[in-house]
């Protein structure tokens, strides 16, 4: 692909909610604790039996490794409030339709009985309105039916 095929960077943002019904100290343990339990085969870019891990401090990494020593960083931390807040930068190769940055934030708060991921991403580079939807959609199905249904079981 030669330079002249990309279209020009552009920005896409959206966010959305999560409702889930456990205690935000136990949803931000499951969150970075225990990702791997909750992390579902379709994302596991190394393969099924892939393991993914998230070291929830400044500079820490969202990272899968398989057993024949691939590894993926997904996402770096770039502040780390605990049992409050993540964000996250991390970059997607042209491979995945990038170059593109994500500024993806996830972000926890009590309400009665339930607690609510909201999360937020912001894109830079080569992305779309399809490609944001898409990643969009990807993110949702990830934390509502792996965090989600993991958390409520």
């Amino acid at each position: 692909m030669s330079v002249e095929d990309y279209p020009a960077a552009r920005i896409y943002k959206y966010s959305f909610d999560v409702p889930i019904k456990c205690p935000i100290g136990k949803l931000w343990s499951l969150m970075t604790d225990e990702i791997n339990s909750w992390w579902m085969n379709d994302f596991r870019v190394l393969g099924k039996s892939s393991t993914v891990s998230l070291e929830a401090k400044t500079g820490g990494l969202l990272v899968e490794q398989n057993e024949d020593g691939e590894t993926l960083e997904w996402y770096r931390v770039q502040m780390c409030q605990p049992e409050k807040a993540l964000y996250l930068n991390g970059y997607m190769a042209p491979d995945w339709g990038g170059p593109t940055i994500s500024m993806l934030k996830l972000a926890l708060e009590a309400q009665q009985d339930t607690s609510i991921l909201t999360v937020s991403d912001a894109l830079m580079g080569n992305v779309t309105e399809k490609s944001g939807a898409s990643l969009e959609s990807g993110w949702q199905t990830l934390f509502r039916d792996g965090l989600g249904r993991f958390a409520e079981s």
